[in-house]
């Protein structure tokens, strides 16, 4: 299976793209800018994109899902509260439920969401191929999503977090944005490192700056 992670616009966002060579078959996830340099990235890889996956609603992760579609056809998907705070500006296909799996074409690589609110209402992540772990702007390399924008709710980001510390350590974290020292970690020594993944109560997790 190919995993690429892709660096777009000026905000240090990552793309994803997630493929079966075999099939060549691919889904995106996080679209926010540079459709093109996805679509390149696609093409290079002899890829065609199936699904255009959404973790959370902001526009910094959306705004070329439309584009992307109207060129590849392909279907977008993403939490029913994403789909609800985005009223109409991106037209969701099909909604993602907590601990749904499903698989690409012609592969046995599973994609497992677990919905991981607390950054936004609708945010998920997403356990590719019991390798990696896309956490968009749930968990980052060393920190976590801000709770201060509509919606936001540190304590219900903190369970989100539990949830996260329950999964494998062997899993590669690939967040939402370049905002860590290293662009990926494993799980392991994120639960290590990471200030928001050490902390074992509310308390001590909600004073975190």
């Amino acid at each position: 299976m190919l995993f690429e992670q892709i660096q777009v616009g000026r905000m240090g966002n990552y793309a994803y793209l997630v493929g079966t060579q075999t099939a060549g078959e691919a889904l995106v996830v996080d679209p926010g800018f540079d459709s093109e340099k996805i679509l390149n990235a696609a093409k290079k890889h002899e890829l065609k994109i199936r699904y255009i996956i959404l973790t959370h609603h902001h526009y910094d992760h959306v705004d070329t899902a439309m584009s992307l579609k109207s060129v590849t056809g392909a279907e977008i998907l993403a939490h029913e509260e994403t789909e609800r705070l985005l009223k109409g500006k991106v037209k969701i296909d099909r909604n993602l439920s907590d601990g749904e799996s499903f698989m690409l074409e012609a592969s046995d690589a599973e994609i497992k969401v677990l919905h991981t609110p607390g950054h936004a209402p609708g945010s998920i992540c997403l356990v590719i191929d019991n390798k990696w772990l896309i956490t968009g702007d749930t968990l980052f390399i060393g920190t976590c999503g801000r709770t201060d924008l509509p919606g936001g709710n540190s304590r219900v980001l903190f369970e989100s977090m539990q949830k996260i510390k329950a999964l494998p350590d062997h899993l590669i974290v690939m967040s939402g944005h370049d905002y860590g020292s290293v662009s990926k970690r494993s799980l392991g020594e994120e639960k290590k490192l990471n200030p928001v993944l050490i902390s074992s109560d509310f308390e001590a997790f909600d004073i975190l700056p």
